[in-house]
């Protein structure tokens, strides 16, 4: 789809949510929002258009990320796994291009709550979507990083979505994993 088909289509969305918003006010609180998306700085440019413009019609925002460096993290594992490589450097070991990997991720996901402020994190560790073992305190600069965007966001009051896909996709839990629930709120 084109920049614009898109636009139209979520402008519909808005017009129909709106309208049926409307028609069951006496029976149910429906809040209209939509979900975020970061592949390039241009996106998040795009997203304050849009913020801006429908104001009045978009009453809460998700804030996710589904791509690093460009590339999309939850399609599939080829996709994914090109995601990490993408951050690879001559003589690397394995652990440093993961390493580098989460750090984009995390700063990604910074970037937006410290833009936008969300009132929805959505999915927090969708990084380690095809490796739900993953720890991230193995990971030092990424547990920071973590740790920052868990605090940046409850300064603000945000909520942070629990995600039942990931039962779908393999994990043992919902997303956030376990050791992100278990993050130290100063």
């Amino acid at each position: 789809m084109t920049l614009e088909a898109l636009r139209k289509q979520f402008i519909d969305f808005l017009e129909e949510a709106h309208r049926l918003k409307k028609l069951y006010a006496s029976e149910l609180a429906i809040l209209v929002g939509l979900e975020t998306e970061f592949v390039t700085p241009l996106d998040l440019q795009q997203l304050e258009h849009l913020l801006e413009a429908e104001s009045e019609r978009i009453e809460y925002v998700v804030g996710s990320v589904h791509h690093v460096n460009e590339i999309a993290i939850d399609f599939d594992r080829p996709t994914y796994e090109k995601a990490v490589d993408s951050l690879s450097k001559q003589g690397d070991i394995q652990s440093d291009t993961l390493a580098r990997y989460l750090c984009a991720y995390f700063n990604a996901q910074y970037e937006l709550l410290e833009r936008f402020q969300p009132e929805v994190v959505g999915h927090f560790d969708l990084c380690r979507l095809y490796t739900p073992e993953l720890r991230f305190q193995d990971f030092p600069d990424a547990w920071r990083l973590l740790e920052r965007n868990v605090q940046y966001a409850i300064s603000y009051g945000a909520l942070f979505e629990i995600n039942a896909a990931a039962f779908r996709k393999g994990w043992s839990t919902a997303y956030p994993g376990e050791d992100v629930t278990q993050v130290s709120v100063q």
